[in-house]
């Protein structure tokens, strides 16, 4: 992962105790009443360790904020799969994450953030590009929840060639001299509805990357074959994932389509992780990297860390240690990958590759 939300990077960055709570929302086999149990019993857990930093008055408002939480129905129905939330000095920040993590609560001098990291790095919010050959439809996904995004304010086919009919044997239209109504030369019906085709999928490409170019989100195409790869034609923007669902949207239930994303989130994990080992082997061959915490330390202090890699069952006494050279790592705008334990390459728990 290579950046963080602006508002969680400018939390990490101040210098006072904050709460890290992490809290799985499974949207199967539980229901919101009992999820807004949980975060009750794990506030508590809050105040007990929150009790050793903070005054009384500080403690009672930090608190107070918590419990309204708890107590609100709103935010506990519309929940994704977890959530990570972080409070320092009345200042709280939700982010929702997309796959499960384990519930847990830590308070110290510097957000906890290896979680919110290694299920981000997994799966991470996503548009679903739907297209068809006169037609399109955006959602949003998080990994458990698809929701139509209608802000984008492009046109529809018939908005854009109101003179054309879809569905007709025949395109026709105006010309621009006397001529008035004509038939468009000799070509075939076919002919016709396939340059009119290309001609909306390059008014929506330039529509539509525009629209996505501030979002940060990567997108996933479904449809039939021929109109993704007919899209792909003139959409060369990496926005786009090379990856596709393979058929329309209509053709998956809820179950498939969440397992078809899921694959997808972890082929492109697995591919990066590869080529990050790949390279991380180099760079200990090259002197360019390094599995010593004392020369990471180091490179973190020169600011010459390119990226970081953490193996996710690293342990609760190097917690802290690691939270602040992720927290450096990101301020030299670096790169922080968390490690799955199944990666066999990855020997230590901890490693770098340098900046030179």
């Amino acid at each position: 992962m290579d950046r963080l939300h602006p508002k969680i990077r400018k939390m990490n960055d101040e210098a006072a105790t904050v709460l890290s709570l992490y809290q799985s929302t499974p949207h199967e086999g539980s229901d919101p009443g009992s999820n807004a149990i949980r975060f009750k019993n794990l506030i508590k857990e809050a105040e007990e360790k929150l009790a050793k930093y903070l005054d009384r008055k500080a403690l009672k408002e930090q608190m107070e904020l918590l419990q309204d939480l708890q107590k609100d129905t709103v935010f506990w129905n519309d929940r994704s799969e977890a959530f990570a939330l972080f409070l320092r000095d009345r200042n709280m920040l939700i982010y929702n994450l997309s796959e499960a993590v384990d519930d847990l609560v830590v308070v110290q001098g510097i957000l906890h953030l290896l979680p919110l990291l290694a299920a981000e790095q997994h799966i991470s919010s996503h548009y679903i590009l739907d297209i068809g050959r006169d037609r399109f439809r955006l959602h949003r996904g998080d990994g458990s929840k698809l929701k139509v995004v209608e802000d984008h304010g492009i046109l529809t086919f018939t908005e854009l060639f109101p003179d054309l009919d879809p569905d007709s044997d025949v395109n026709f239209g105006s010309y621009g001299g006397k001529g008035g109504t004509a038939f468009h030369g000799h070509r075939s019906a076919a002919e016709m509805k396939e340059i009119d085709k290309i001609k909306y999928y390059r008014y929506l490409e330039e529509n539509l990357t525009a629209y996505f170019a501030d979002k940060r989100s990567p997108v996933i195409l479904s449809g039939v074959r021929e109109n993704m790869a007919d899209w792909r034609s003139v959409a060369t923007n990496e926005v786009y994932l090379k990856e596709d669902l393979g058929k329309p949207l209509h053709d998956f239930d809820p179950q498939s389509l969440k397992a078809a994303i899921l694959n997808i989130f972890d082929n492109i994990q697995n591919e990066e992780i590869k080529r990050g080992m790949d390279s991380l082997a180099k760079g200990l061959a090259d002197g360019k990297a390094s599995t010593r915490m004392s020369d990471i330390k180091n490179a973190a202090d020169e600011c010459k860390i390119e990226t970081l890699y953490i193996r996710s069952d690293y342990c609760d006494e190097e917690r802290e240690e690691l939270d602040q050279l992720v927290r450096d790592c990101f301020q030299m705008a670096g790169n922080v990958v968390m490690v799955p334990v199944s990666v066999k390459e990855m020997e230590k728990r901890i490693a770098a590759r340098f900046r030179y």
